[in-house]
Formats: structure tokens, sequence, C-alpha cells
């Protein structure tokens, strides 16, 4: 086991980027160029990465569900620190709340899922602890 598997690291690491989403989000102006759609992949990403942090620091407490189960609580939990997020962001001056972005934040917990679900007998996914 390195020290990255340990739980307290793989909370740390939930907690750390949460820490960097809630930074920014908490700027009066995104910090991102003017391209249509931009934002929305960024959202994306930002949440697959939430996703998958998070399940490796949630999976091995609820190994006794499907897996199906235990990503759409991903899925689940992404799009409600969304809503928190763009709630947040309504308080900022300079900000909005938008909800389609919590709609692109849940899909980027979704794209993770896929991709694991699709991928769990894999080795290396569960190496990773995502299976």
């Amino acid at each position: 086991m390195t020290s990255f598997d340990r739980p307290a690291a793989k909370w740390t690491m939930v907690a750390g980027w949460m820490a960097v989403n809630i930074t920014l989000s908490h700027q009066p102006r995104a910090p991102v160029p003017h391209i249509p759609g931009f934002d929305k992949a960024l959202h994306l990403v930002e949440y697959a990465i939430l996703a998958f942090l998070l399940a490796r620091a949630v999976f091995p407490a609820v190994r006794g569900r499907s897996p199906a189960t235990r990503w759409t609580l991903m899925v689940l939990a992404c799009f409600l620190y969304g809503i928190v997020d763009e709630t947040h962001q309504a308080f900022v001056p300079g900000r909005s709340c938008d909800p389609v972005d919590a709609v692109a934040d849940a899909a980027g917990g979704l794209v993770v899922a896929i991709a694991c679900l699709a991928l769990r007998r894999r080795p290396w996914i569960r190496r990773l602890g995502v299976d």
C-alpha cells in the first residue's frame, strides 16, 4: 500500500480538490477564455476528477453495493456538489448561478462512471480503486 492508497490520503485529495473548486468559484470573474461552451467543458473535466477522487475514497466503505449503485452515488454527489457550488456563486459579486453548469458537473461524474464501469474488469482499474 502506497501513501496515496491510505484512506486519509484519499480524503485529503478530495478535500484539496474541493478547496481548489471553491477558491476558483469565489473569484469575481471566472479565469477562462470567452469561447462558447469552454466553461461547460471545464466543469465536466473538473467534476470528472472529483468523481474519480471521491470514488477512490468512498468505494472501500461501500464494497457490498453493486458497481452501478456506487457510481450512481458518485454522479449524484457531483450533481449535488455542483448545485452547492452554483448557489455559492450566486452570492459572489461578478458571478452568477447557472443551472446548466450543475448539469455539466453531473455529466463529468457520468463520463467517469461510464468509463470505469466499462473498464472495471481491467486489472489497472482495480489497482486505482475505482472498480
